[in-house]
């Protein structure tokens, strides 16, 4: 039987060129894509933006071998041959603004996800071979893309000569009847274990919001399309005392009046803290046009119940985001928060977490005392306590109590048993009576005067804190001297950020000092191969969770200019491959390699900036001192604000 893709013949015989920049490929490939989600989501979203209403994708459920193959097979509009060589290979192509439109053709007309012109090169963060094989009215265009010798060939070329590359057409195999089929060859990835399927199934749906039969749009791995449940988090949420989910939704709020900047979507908090319970990130996502625009995250708030940001999840959908400016990082996974629109948006959004997070503590609270009043051993705390027949003591002692429920929003009624224990027994202390008795001859009459009492505990933890925050003072004005000073990298500013990271990242209270990394740094790059002007070079490598963060030191007043970021791209991309080289080592545990250079701040020029971004986008930042003083000092003004507010609050 001749089917369509049999008798479909190949349109053009010359090879298709590109031209291209290597160290571009590596970068928006090697570097920014390593795992499979965003990988298979780039090529998805390529999906969408030609039509298809299916998304077939095959995956080795063994462990990656050098046959393996992934094979994402759509049945769009295809690619004819001009398409393929005036439009797919152009790197940075931007569709919207060369086709003039931000639709795809009839009879789907949906907005275009793709803008940039890259996603076709994220294969490479997991593959070296890319083969692209379209069908468009029977034509057939078919060829491979191999990193290898791309990067061969710019290493025969002249210093002035511009990449070229040639890929060889090739004839049709037969199995593509219709639209494009990618298929990833000498995977680099998984080689000691399988591709997690359901965690893969979990990140695209996750990454999509029109997967499903609403926008005929079927995602398929393995035979088996992905639901809309797949991608629903709102059936995890924790529920209330009456069984209502803790759950904040938002309708086409304006979040500026007059500029439609509109958000529609939900925040919730889950039952758990650890994603290990249940594989989900934490954070709130920012979805524009059905695709993932911002990886989940805080919007940045610093909030006085720290503890509920382990449990808030959420979507946002924000169009404005990426309609006529295109504000999303070059990973297409995080937003460049610079513009205005951005700006206000992680303004209000940071102030909508931290209202949530008060709302969901006072929650908390509440429902634990409703729950608690069911309790046998509370229940028998209080006929206890009625026996005693002081109601003075007793409502003393059912304060303290509650109060353990007040400061521990996210205990369980079964973790404050033991407190209710405690106080059973703490009522036959004749110090209570004491107490007791002292507050009922006093002219004290009013319950919040009687409860003074137990509320001096929280002075005396204020007071811990301000003598905690008053020494950070003293670090931050010791800091702002050195700053002053433009001190000098060794020893001096080495030795301080060593004894007080928490200024150059408020998680490292305490963190582990690898020395063995800065020295291996030092050995691979030694002082004396610097020019003059670079000598003193220091490192400071530390342990932060999984990962190991790279710190390069630059006096106060240094403005980094490319070069400097060369540098630190250098040592944390050999550090990088140092780690895929060794043995997995579980005493130390090291997942990824982090960089930070701290100097004066980035030399005006554009290409500096735009260097400064690329290398955001593989967790390489730069951090001005100017940053770390404002950061650290806002950090604490919440501390001091508390502490003035007990203080009165004990006077009165």
């Amino acid at each position: 039987m001749t089917t369509q893709a049999t008798r479909a013949k190949t349109e053009n015989d010359r090879p298709f060129e590109m031209d291209f920049d290597i160290a571009t490929i590596k970068h928006l490939g090697l570097q920014m894509y390593s795992t499979l989600p965003p990988v298979i989501g780039e090529l998805v979203a390529n999906a969408w933006d030609a039509n298809a209403t299916e998304v077939e994708i095959t995956i080795p459920e063994e462990r990656i071998k050098d046959h393996s193959k992934i094979i994402i097979k759509d049945n769009g509009i295809g690619m004819s041959d001009s398409d393929l060589r005036e439009k797919y290979l152009i790197v940075g192509r931007d569709r919207r603004e060369s086709e003039n439109t931000e639709w795809t053709p009839e009879p789907h007309k949906r907005p275009i996800m793709g803008r940039k012109g890259i996603g076709k090169f994220s294969a490479f963060g997991i593959a070296k071979e890319i083969e692209i094989e379209s069908v468009r009215k029977d034509k057939v265009s078919h060829f491979v893309m191999d990193y290898d010798e791309m990067l061969e060939s710019t290493q025969q070329l002249e210093s002035d000569q511009r990449p070229r590359a040639e890929f060889p057409s090739l004839a049709p195999t037969g199995d593509v009847s219709q639209g494009t089929t990618i298929t990833l060859r000498r995977i680099t990835k998984f080689r000691t274990r399988r591709i997690p399927l359901a965690s893969l199934r979990r990140g695209l749906a996750r990454r999509f919001s029109v997967i499903g039969e609403q926008q005929q749009f079927e995602v398929i791995i393995n035979g088996k399309p992905i639901s809309v449940e797949e991608r629903d988090l709102k059936r995890l949420l924790a529920k209330d005392a009456d069984g209502k989910p803790y759950l904040w939704e938002y309708d086409e709020v304006e979040i500026e009046p007059g500029t439609g900047w509109s958000v529609t979507g939900w925040i919730g908090a889950l039952e758990r803290t650890t994603p290990d319970a249940d594989d989900v990130d934490r954070g709130i996502s920012i979805l524009a046009r059905g695709k993932l625009v911002q990886e989940p995250f805080m919007f940045n708030a610093v909030v006085g119940q720290q503890y509920a940001l382990s449990y808030l999840v959420g979507e946002l959908h924000a169009e404005f985001v990426d309609e006529a400016e295109d504000t999303i990082g070059t990973s297409r996974n995080v937003l460049v928060w610079d513009t205005d629109a951005n700006a206000k948006l992680l303004e209000w959004g940071e102030q909508q977490v931290k209202d949530i997070a008060h709302k969901w503590a006072e929650k908390r609270q509440e429902d634990n005392v409703r729950k608690l009043k069911e309790n046998k051993l509370y229940q028998r705390f209080k006929e206890r306590a009625k026996d005693i027949g002081n109601r003075r003591a007793l409502q003393l002692a059912d304060k303290l109590v509650r109060q353990a429920i007040d400061k521990a929003p996210t205990a369980d009624v079964g973790e404050l048993e033991s407190v209710i224990k405690t106080s059973l027994d703490f009522l036959e202390f004749n110090a209570f009576w004491e107490i007791a008795q002292d507050l009922a001859n006093s002219d004290v009459q009013d319950v919040e005067k009687l409860l003074s009492l137990f509320k001096e505990w929280e002075i005396v933890e204020a007071k811990e804190m301000m003598r905690v925050t008053e020494g950070r003072i003293k670090t931050i004005e010791k800091l702002e001297y050195l700053i002053e000073k433009n001190a000098l990298e060794v020893p001096t500013l080495h030795k301080f950020l060593k004894e007080f990271p928490w200024v150059i990242d408020p998680r490292w209270t305490l963190v582990a000092d690898e020395v063995r990394y800065s020295d291996l740094l030092k050995e691979e790059y030694p002082d004396d191969k610097l020019d003059e002007k670079d000598r003193r070079i220091d490192f400071l490598c530390v342990r932060e969770g999984g990962n190991l963060v790279v710190v390069e030191i630059k006096r106060p007043k240094k403005k980094a200019s490319k070069k400097e970021l060369d540098q630190i791209n250098e040592y944390v991309t050999f550090l990088r491959a140092h780690m895929k080289e060794q043995p997995p080592d579980p005493e130390w545990g090291i997942k990824s390699v982090v960089g930070y250079l701290l100097c004066g701040g980035l030399v005006n020029d554009s290409m500096v900036r735009v260097k400064q971004e690329m290398l955001e986008d593989t967790q390489i930042y730069v951090r001005p001192y100017s940053d770390l003083l404002r950061m650290v000092r806002e950090m604490h003004k919440e501390f001091l604000d508390r502490y003035k507010e007990l203080k009165e609050r004990v006077k009165e």
